[in-house]
This record gives C-alpha cells, structure tokens and sequence, in this order.
C-alpha cells in the first residue's frame, strides 16, 4: 500500500494528570515530593524554570534568544499546562506526561503511547534523586499499562545517563536532538484504568 492509499492518520493527545495519588510515584512520596495542576498564576514560574534549567542546552544547540524561548514556551503553555512537582508546599520543578494515539481517518486507534516532556528541576534539586524517583514512577507506570514511553531532549544536555539507566534506547537523532524510546517490562492492566 502506498502512501496514497494510506488512510489519514492524526494523533490525539491527553495529558495525564499525575496529581492524583497514582501508586507508582511512591518513590516521590517518600522523598517528600506531590504533584500538582499548574494554573495560570503559575506560567511565569514554568518559563523561569525552563530558563533554569534549559537554558545552558539551549545555548550550545540554538543560542538562546529570550523573546523566541518565551513565544516557544507560551505555545507549550497554552497547548498543555505540565504538572508541578512540589516539596513541603513549594514548587522545584515540572513534568509533563501525556498519552498519544495515532488515530486513522475512519476513527480506529493505533499505536498508543506515553510521551514524557518538560522534565525541569530548579538546578539547586538537581543530582538529589528526585530525577530518578519521577523516572522510577514513569517507567513503572508505562510498565503497569504495557505502554511505551518516548521523551526528546537537546544535544549535548547531561540527561542521557539517567535515561540510559532507566531502559531508555536512543531512536533516532540528529544535530539538535535526541530521541529515546523503553518498552515496557512486566505485568500490564487496562489502559482505562489510567483514567485520563
């Protein structure tokens, strides 16, 4: 079948919403860490946060340009608003975990994934685990529903070792990113259960 023939695909895309007291984040739980809905009075932390954590990356890949980052993350903002991960009350970083569909023109769903993203740690939480108890309640979740999971990150960004140790295989990359992709491991549940 060629490409003309090919019925249309598109992809559908529902962030999960990791507030809710999934068992998997036990790790975050036990370091002291919850998850909770960013809102609007929070969109100048998330763009602060980015910068914080982001900014070296991008430097070294694009040249930072700050009026083009805030129009990039306002597009994200407005897209899909992460969730905040916060201690004692304050917040330290973000995560966003969405479920992708490929659904094809007649309505039938295809491949189905979890797409991690906007994984930012204010650099003074940065190296104290953290990193590891968020990726440890990812894979585990991912593990539990039988799903892969993708994530992408900029050339160059020190991530990749904590990837590596967490399953993740490099997909495919080029001059500015990487792309990784972990199958899942273990035992599956319904997909409904995620309740998204």
């Amino acid at each position: 079948m060629d490409s003309k023939t090919q019925p249309a695909q598109k992809t559908a895309r529902t962030r999960i919403d990791l507030s809710s007291d999934h068992v998997c984040f036990s790790r975050c739980r036990q370091r002291g860490i919850v998850f909770s809905e960013a809102d609007e009075q929070h969109e100048a932390f998330i763009f602060a946060l980015k910068k914080a954590a982001e900014r070296n990356a991008v430097t070294r890949v694009f040249g930072w340009d700050d009026d083009l980052q805030y129009r990039l993350h306002q597009a994200e903002w407005q897209a899909c608003k992460p969730n905040l991960m916060l201690f004692e009350g304050k917040a330290i970083g973000s995560v966003l975990l969405e479920s992708i569909a490929v659904v094809s023109e007649d309505g039938k769903t295809g491949e189905r994934f979890l797409h991690f993203s906007r994984f930012f740690l204010m650099p003074e939480w940065q190296g104290s685990g953290i990193g590891s108890a968020v990726l440890a309640g990812i894979t585990t979740l991912a593990d539990r529903f039988k799903l892969d999971c993708h994530l992408q990150y900029l050339q160059g960004n020190p991530v990749e070792a904590l990837y590596h140790r967490f399953g993740f295989r490099i997909l495919a990359q080029d001059s500015q990113f990487v792309t990784m992709t972990r199958p899942p491991v273990g035992a599956s549940e319904s997909f409904a259960a995620l309740k998204i």
